[in-house]
């Protein structure tokens, strides 16, 4: 600090005056250092607090932003399964449809198959008709006749069971084969005349014939005597007559004492043993019975089951024989009669097909076929 004297002049203060010793700097350096580190540690801390507290924030931001992005993965692998669930269900249905189409398309096209099938055969059919009816050759029409009575030939045999007109039809067959006069029809004819020799070796059958005679025996089985007994006659005991001489009046008195108790008391002896009556309602089990096994046997008649006949006539055999009596004239008859009739026979192996008849469709083909060629080449 300077000030000024009475002289004027100016003095410095030595208190006042700054130098630059180094040995005053060294004495204050410990003590600004502490000041200054005083000054730096509430920063640092501070900056430490605040880096501390970014490092929280920071690591529950980045939790947080994995738990978003896991949950985001999580909703995301969920609707893409459910989306491939669907997508699968989709793809089922699909194929089930599909399938159902293909099967509906493989049925149309064996329908339309079937129908192509028919489609051709009557086509076949159409121009056979035409080709027949394009022949104008007499011996053609005579071969259609043919035809037709062969077929009607094997309907009374078959459907009718009516051989002898069956036979009378393959006969009128060979007659107009034999108005052609063509060679190359005699397998034809030989094939006839051998279906005409095997029907009539076939046993001839009546089943009306037969039924009315059934039919008539069943009306008389009222009639038939059911089987009694017979008693045999009683030993005759030995009966005193009262005789006339007084002097027998004590042996007269016995004989009248016997003949008095007798009267009231009568055993009789017999040496046959007797067999009980039918009652009737039994025997009118019996009656119907036998009815039943008529009835059964005129069935069998009609059908042709022989086997059917022949148990149902012999059930009727046995009953006459075990239960009516065979020594009275009507049953002995009616038993004849049943005996004749099961010896009937009521049904005939016939052929399962005429021999004449596939002989005379090859002709018929062949002849449609050289038809239908002259049609074409015309």
């Amino acid at each position: 600090m300077t000030r000024k004297n009475n002289n004027n002049e100016t003095t410095v203060d030595s208190n006042d005056v700054i130098t630059d010793d180094p040995v005053v700097e060294t004495e204050n350096n410990p003590a600004d250092k502490k000041k200054k580190k005083r000054n730096w540690a509430l920063p640092i801390a501070l900056l430490a607090l605040l880096l501390v507290i970014l490092l929280i924030l920071s690591g529950w931001y980045f939790y947080k932003a994995h738990e978003r992005l896991m949950a985001e993965q999580q909703a995301t692998v969920t609707r893409l399964s459910s989306t491939l669930s669907s997508d699968k269900q989709s793809q089922n249905q699909q194929n089930s449809e599909l399938q159902d189409l293909v099967e509906q398309v493989n049925q149309q096209l064996q329908q339309v198959q079937n129908e192509n099938k028919l489609v051709s055969s009557d086509l076949q059919s159409l121009q056979r008709r035409v080709a027949e009816t394009n022949v104008r050759q007499p011996n053609d029409w005579i071969l259609s006749e043919v035809e037709y009575l062969v077929r009607l030939a094997g309907s009374k045999i078959w459907i009718e069971s009516d051989v002898q007109t069956a036979i009378s039809l393959l006969a009128a067959a060979d007659q107009r084969l034999l108005v052609l006069s063509d060679p190359s029809l005699s397998p034809l004819r030989a094939a006839l005349l051998e279906d005409i020799n095997s029907l009539g070796s076939l046993p001839k059958r009546d089943p009306d014939g037969v039924v009315l005679a059934l039919s008539s025996l069943e009306s008389r089985i009222d009639k038939l005597m059911v089987a009694g007994f017979k008693l045999s006659e009683p030993t005759q005991s030995e009966t005193g007559e009262v005789s006339s001489d007084i002097k027998d009046w004590s042996e007269n008195l016995s004989k009248s004492w016997n003949s008095f108790v007798e009267s009231f008391i009568v055993i009789n002896t017999r040496d046959v043993k007797v067999e009980a009556l039918l009652s009737p309602q039994q025997s009118w089990y019996l009656k119907e019975n036998l009815r039943g096994a008529i009835a059964k046997a005129e069935f069998a008649v009609y059908r042709e089951q022989q086997d059917i006949y022949d148990l149902a006539m012999q059930k009727a055999v046995d009953i006459l024989t075990g239960y009516y009596d065979l020594t009275d004239n009507t049953t002995d008859h009616f038993l004849k009669s049943i005996q004749r009739l099961s010896k009937q026979k009521v049904s005939v192996n016939y052929p399962e097909q005429l021999k004449s008849a596939p002989i005379l469709e090859r002709i018929m083909t062949q002849r449609v076929k050289k038809s239908l060629a002259s049609s074409s080449v015309k």
